[in-house]
């Protein structure tokens, strides 16, 4: 008895096609658009962030200033301070009622063409 002869294997086909390669760049160009949105936005909203970290904490620091004062030496004011090369400018407005005193703190910036705040309060004793 005569075994068969088997046909040589034949190695599987590892390249791309043009049709695969077509429908891949496609689907990037369909794809980036969105994906660069995404980068841009979350970009931005890190800055921002950061931005109202560092406003908040710089207004934080003028409360701690007013409360080491004695309250005959209050008075309404304000104060800049440039930070990363953004100018934080404070405001506070001394409180006419009695103890406790709630003095509002509001502070502002600019980031690109836009003006931004924030509102803190302090009460002092």
């Amino acid at each position: 008895m005569v075994s068969p002869i088997a046909p040589p294997k034949s190695k599987p086909n590892l390249a791309y096609t043009l049709i695969e390669v077509l429908i891949a760049m496609v689907i990037l160009l369909i794809a980036y658009p969105a994906i660069s949105n995404l980068i841009t936005a979350s970009r931005k909203a890190q800055v921002s962030g950061y931005r109202m970290e560092q406003a908040s904490a710089y207004g934080r620091t003028v409360i701690d200033s007013l409360s080491i004062l004695p309250s005959n030496a209050w008075t309404t004011g304000s104060s800049n301070q440039r930070v990363g090369g953004v100018q934080y400018t404070a405001t506070w407005t001394k409180p006419a009622t009695s103890s406790p005193w709630i003095f509002p703190v509001s502070v502002t910036w600019t980031q690109g063409s836009l003006v931004h705040q924030i509102q803190l309060q302090a009460v002092l004793q």
